[in-house]
């Protein structure tokens, strides 16, 4: 009978192998290659409240509009890679496209009537004023940006992380310039109200991001990760003379984004066995 106990106690082992986290430590991620989207939110960018502009039948006669711009939402795309040094400290660089859509207001405030060849009331300026809002928003930035990043529980299935960052981005056009066109009769007209004589053409990019990564798989990975990109941008100040030359100054501005990501592993470091 005393061998009925111990028979009972193997079976036991064998049906009940021992826990995978006593048997072997998970494996640590240590170069990645990300591939990356998500949506960027916008903000306002200036107002001028009282914007002057001449009228146009030469009787020295000014309208006064309201200007503004905001940054609409938009995508992020873009790919980055990331190498850790240790379980903890990595650096990382990317390259993306973060879309800045630049979107015009334009609100008439004070319109003279307007008149050409005795024809009365064509109402140029307050075209132009028309077009200037019902233009669509454009415009984007390609972002290079590198930095360090330190995470946590690098080798549980949920690793958290936060990054520090900084770069340039190149922006694809002016977010001062603005015109409008009018009709009058058959003719098409464009008159710009305010002009951006030296367009920015590169920003410095600063920021910082939160998130995580969980496994799929032994060679992949998904990332989820909030993100701020401070970026320099011009602003009116102030409305633009006859001639449309429009005082300006930069600032700095957080465009938030959040982005969903899915990480090739190019190299592991295998947990211990025990």
């Amino acid at each position: 009978m005393r061998s009925f106990p111990f028979a009972a106690f193997a079976l036991l082992s064998l049906a009940s192998p021992p826990p995978p986290a006593a048997a072997q430590e998970e494996s640590q991620a240590n170069l990645v290659l990300t591939i990356l989207g998500g949506t960027v939110t916008g903000h306002d960018l200036w107002t001028v409240a009282k914007q002057p502009l001449g009228v146009q039948d030469g009787s020295g006669r000014v309208d006064t509009l309201g200007l503004s711009r905001t940054i609409s939402s938009g995508l992020v795309l873009g790919a980055a890679a990331t190498y850790f040094l240790s379980p903890h400290l990595g650096f990382h660089a990317e390259l993306s496209y973060t879309a800045l859509p630049v979107d015009g207001q334009c609100v008439p405030v004070f319109i003279n009537p307007d008149t050409m060849n005795g024809v009365q009331d064509l109402h140029r300026n307050e075209q132009v004023c028309g077009d200037i809002s019902a233009q669509s928003a454009t415009g984007g930035a390609i972002t290079l940006f590198g930095g360090v990043t330190l995470r946590a529980a690098s080798r549980r299935s949920l690793s958290p992380y936060v990054r520090g960052n900084l770069g340039v981005a190149v922006l694809s056009r002016s977010t001062i310039e603005m015109s409008g066109a009018y009709v009058v009769g058959s003719t098409l007209g464009v008159r710009e109200v305010m002009t951006d004589r030296k367009p920015r053409a590169a920003s410095v990019l600063v920021g910082a991001a939160a998130g995580f990564t969980a496994p799929l798989g032994a060679s992949y990975q998904f990332r989820l990760e909030v993100r701020d990109l401070i970026v320099s941008l011009d602003r009116a100040i102030g409305p633009a003379d006859g001639l449309g030359v429009t005082p300006h100054a930069a600032r700095y501005y957080h465009n938030f984004a959040l982005t969903l990501g899915l990480d090739v592993v190019l190299e592991n470091k295998r947990g211990r066995r025990y």
